[in-house]
């Protein structure tokens, strides 16, 4: 039997680090809108059609934050009325498009933590550190480096109130080489990749330009869960606990499900055959 030597490489922890990783995935949708507002079904054999509020398809990623947060939340709404629009009316028909080329999570080398240098605007050439990452964007953004004035809330001028304006740091993004991690060798801009370790038991970003190791910081593993996976602390009588999660408790067996529940609890069967069901 052929075995391909990929089976053989170390898994690629790095690909999973995410502040939302441990974000069920069912919310997510939820805070996103693609999930079916109605599914028309028993159509006389055809499949069914199932009509969403946002087709996951059509569905395009904020710039600037996640879909449950307050303000991303409100571009999301509008974006959902706007497609059920363009979905009835035909003069409003025209295809959502995203168009960020988004980085593979396998080839992303810059997470929250990392000092890097901002290479376009007023603080290019400036060092920074990274404080939130968007991979679904390729947004980086980089504390008090590449920053805008904004309204903190907005119309209280209306109110009587004076306006609050605060700095708020822009995306970057790294596909467009407006951002380089920085080589902790030399302190320069540099490029990096993934490569494994001399025991081949580990990925590790190396440095194209030096070839020195650019080691992980330890923000980059803080999700919404736990600062550290280490520092996790369950709670009992909520958390599965590992051991028991990894256990083996089901034994398949031929037979129906109603059958292997009838012979656990005892129950006495119906000594009847049944009867042939045909399908046209």
């Amino acid at each position: 039997m052929f075995v391909s030597r990929v089976s053989f490489l170390p898994r690629r922890l790095y690909a999973e680090l995410d502040y939302a990783r441990h974000m069920p995935k069912t919310y997510v949708d939820r805070m996103k809108r693609t999930v079916p507002r109605k599914i028309y079904d028993n159509r006389f054999g055809a499949p069914s059609v199932t009509r969403y509020y946002v087709h996951p398809d059509d569905y395009i990623p904020d710039l600037e934050g996640r879909p449950w947060e307050q303000k991303v939340l409100h571009k999301v709404l509008r974006q959902e009325s706007d497609y059920q629009n363009r979905t009835f009316y035909g003069k409003f028909n025209h295809p959502n498009v995203s168009t960020i080329d988004r980085i593979p999570d396998e080839k992303w080398t810059i997470f929250p933590g990392d000092v890097v240098e901002v290479q376009v605007g007023k603080d290019k050439g400036k060092q920074g550190i990274v404080v939130r990452v968007l991979k679904e964007t390729n947004s980086i953004f980089v504390d008090g480096l590449h920053t805008k004035l904004s309204e903190e809330m907005a119309q209280l001028e209306k109110l009587g109130l004076p306006k609050n304006v605060k700095w708020e740091e822009q995306r970057l993004d790294p596909a467009q080489n407006e951002v380089k991690l920085v080589d902790p060798h030399d302190k320069k801009p540099c490029e990096a990749t993934w490569m494994l370790n001399e025991k081949k038991t580990e990925w590790i970003r190396v440095s194209n330009r030096t070839g020195f190791e650019i080691p992980l910081p330890s923000n980059a593993k803080v999700t919404y869960d736990y600062i550290s996976p280490a520092e996790y602390i369950e709670v009992e009588g909520k958390d599965t606990v590992a051991v028991d999660v990894l256990k083996r408790t089901y034994t398949p067996k031929l037979c129906l499900v109603e059958d292997e529940i009838a012979e656990e609890m005892g129950l006495k069967q119906d000594p009847r055959e049944r009867k042939p069901t045909y399908w046209y």
